[in-house]
């Protein structure tokens, strides 16, 4: 299993980010955790890598 974590200012750019991993990566995503601290918002991807 690996993890990817991403931050954005915005959620808009948060999501962006995580939906361009989540389309171009061959993987199997487990889980995703999100968290919204005061300045910027964050997601980490828990995954398997597809062979």
């Amino acid at each position: 299993m690996r993890v990817k974590t991403f931050y954005g200012w915005t959620e808009n750019g948060m999501d962006r980010k995580v939906n361009e991993f989540l389309e171009y990566a061959s993987i199997e995503v487990v889980d995703i955790k999100f968290a919204t601290p005061v300045f910027f918002y964050s997601a980490m991807v828990i995954y398997k890598e597809v062979v």
